[in-house]
């Protein structure tokens, strides 16, 4: 059943999701070639010195690219169902309400994933070229929470879709925006260290959201 939901998923957003993954592979490789000309116009002791005293990311412009891909996402796949109405029929499938959209957000989280995870890849490989292992893991412990905000950031704009009411809606934009606020404030390196696992954690626990505003769309509850 997921292999159909899925390949259903794929034949609807198949071209959206081509273009954000091109956009998302050639803004990575701008980063790259960035950092690239940084190394081949100033010299090491100038670069390290920002890198290491000024905290200086040079992938910092990527922070916000796995949220905006997660919420552009998000709407591709589920503004089109709730509008037309066909996401009353997901919700009387045969296999359950509940396995039916969670199916559907599975389906959603692995394109979201296949979208960010190969611009990550990019920057991985050329920090490899320039940084020793131990920055690089210290590099990707501070992006990490971008990366889970992208994930959160879907689930959130899914949820308020999914949600009856306007109302619910709007609490659902405020309050998921305030939260996810937190996951860009850190103005160090592995600032957010300590509390990466609670940062994890909410962003799993978030997939209750659209669960439950699913249930509330089907019984039409405002």
């Amino acid at each position: 059943m997921f292999r159909a939901l899925f390949f259903k998923e794929w034949i609807k957003l198949r071209l959206w999701w081509t273009l954000l993954a091109v956009a998302s592979l050639v803004y990575a490789g701008f980063l790259a070639l960035r950092l690239r000309h940084v190394f081949a116009v100033y010299d090491a002791p100038m670069v390290w010195s920002s890198w290491i005293y000024k905290a200086y990311l040079f992938f910092g412009p990527f922070k916000y690219v796995p949220l905006g891909l997660g919420v552009t996402l998000a709407v591709l796949q589920f503004l089109p169902e709730v509008q037309q109405h066909r996401i009353r029929l997901v919700l009387h499938l045969p296999l359950g309400e509940i396995r039916a959209v969670a199916l559907h957000l599975a389906a959603g989280l692995l394109l979201l994933s296949i979208l960010v995870l190969p611009a990550v890849a990019v920057l991985a490989a050329v920090s490899t070229r320039y940084f020793p292992t131990e920055m690089l893991t210290t590099l990707w412990l501070t992006a990490l929470p971008w990366v889970l905000a992208g994930y959160a950031g879907y689930l959130v704009g899914t949820a308020a879709l999914l949600e009856a009411s306007w109302r619910g809606r709007v609490i659902l934009l405020l309050l998921g925006a305030a939260a996810l606020r937190l996951f860009f404030e850190e103005t160090f390196y592995q600032s957010y260290l300590r509390v990466l696992p609670a940062f994890a954690a909410w962003a799993v626990a978030v997939v209750l959201l659209p669960l439950h505003a699913s249930d509330r769309f089907r019984k039409g509850l405002v």
